[in-house]
């Protein structure tokens, strides 16, 4: 009954939500909205334009994909706290996924794989709909989020599909309200606004709607650090400023951010990181699924796909002597991260520059440190 009224009184309305990332643009639409008449004076505009650019927020909201930095999570909780004291609603959500537990032993299927059991064996496990991290998505579908060629999609699953459902139960479906969202999107990022949206052209979801008030104040990553430094923004006591944020071992880190996750695993600050990282490569080398294509005697489906399961092209070794894969021996080994480098000859088939492996980047990294 809760939910319905809810909903009837939230009919024809429109909620403000911060998409939260913990990171510096977030941070800085965040700090500026808990602080809101120094920051329009910081900016030298009236109250009134801000809160224009910058309405008051219903809601902000974080979606946890499990591997942020620790500093992010440190950022995180300052946040949280922040709300709280201003009495600012503030969530964190998570995908979830079903997934069947054995009774006794706590195994967990995934459910194609208990689909496959016999029936008598099926009754053993019970379904449970478990947060899922995207950690425990690449590892159990060896799988990496961003292939050679290819579109990631792990923002969307792990976060704006979850944020658009969680705001849909909160505040009512399309028929119901309008949800705005307010991303921290810099002033020089316009292409990525496009990119990494849920409400791209060609993908628009009903009730949801997104604005880059940062990108209307014309603020940059430097103007929002300088933002938040004039805002006393000090999640760790000691005038740090905000970090990046993204899962440790994003496709698109740049070197120093692979560098600083094998340091950090190096002086035992941080080895989550790198440990995840070496495990989910690990995965995709031994789940070959271009070998298990051939094995399979090479189906396609209707489309002139591979089906699940399968890769056309040999991604797990970058090489495969079939008289038709040669064509796809140029692209090289698939990587976890896409920073590519000058062929060494290591992959001989491959044309262009190529990609390095986590174990290949701890070895360029304690080359270069000796």
């Amino acid at each position: 009954m809760t939910e319905v009224k809810i909903r009837v009184s939230n009919i024809g309305l429109a909620f403000k939500i911060l998409a939260f990332g913990g990171g510096v643009d977030s941070s800085a639409l965040l700090a500026m909205h808990l602080d809101r008449d120094k920051a329009a004076a910081y900016l030298e505009i009236s109250r009134e334009e801000l809160d224009k650019i910058l309405p008051p927020f219903h809601a902000v909201v974080f979606s946890d994909p499990g591997s942020e930095w620790p500093e992010t999570y440190e950022n995180i909780e300052y946040a949280r706290q922040r709300c709280e004291d201003e009495r600012v609603s503030f969530n964190v959500v998570r995908h979830h996924y079903n997934r069947y537990f054995h009774k006794e032993t706590g195994d967990a299927l995934r459910q194609k794989e208990w689909k496959l059991l016999p029936e008598e064996e099926q009754i053993h496990y019970e379904k449970r709909y478990e947060p899922y991290t995207i950690y425990e998505w690449l590892t159990d579908s060896a799988a990496f989020p961003l292939m050679p060629g290819g579109g990631h999609v792990c923002s969307m699953r792990f976060k704006g599909d979850v944020m658009q459902k969680w705001a849909d139960e909160e505040f009512g479906t399309h028929d119901v309200s309008t949800k705005y969202w307010y991303l921290g999107i810099e002033a020089e990022e316009e292409g990525r606004s496009q990119r990494f949206t849920a409400n791209h052209s060609g993908n628009l979801v009903p009730g949801h709607e997104y604005r880059y008030p940062l990108m209307d104040l014309k603020m940059t990553r430097e103007d929002c650090l300088k933002m938040l430094e004039h805002l006393e923004w000090d999640y760790k006591g000691d005038g740090s400023p905000v970090m990046k944020s993204s899962c440790m071992w994003c496709p698109f880190s740049k070197e120093w951010e692979i560098d600083r996750l094998v340091a950090d695993a190096m002086n035992g600050s941080n080895t989550k990181g790198i440990t995840e990282a070496l495990e989910i490569e690990r995965r995709f080398y031994e789940t070959d699924k271009h070998a298990a294509w051939h094995e399979a005697g090479m189906p396609l489906n209707k489309g002139g796909r591979c089906n699940a399961g399968h890769h056309r092209q040999p991604y797990a070794t970058g090489y495969c002597e079939h008289e038709g894969c040669s064509e796809h021996n140029k692209h090289g080994q698939a990587t976890l991260v896409q920073l590519r480098y000058p062929n060494d000859g290591s992959q001989p088939h491959a044309k262009g520059k190529v990609r390095k492996t986590i174990e290949q980047h701890i070895t360029r990294f304690v080359q270069e440190n000796k």
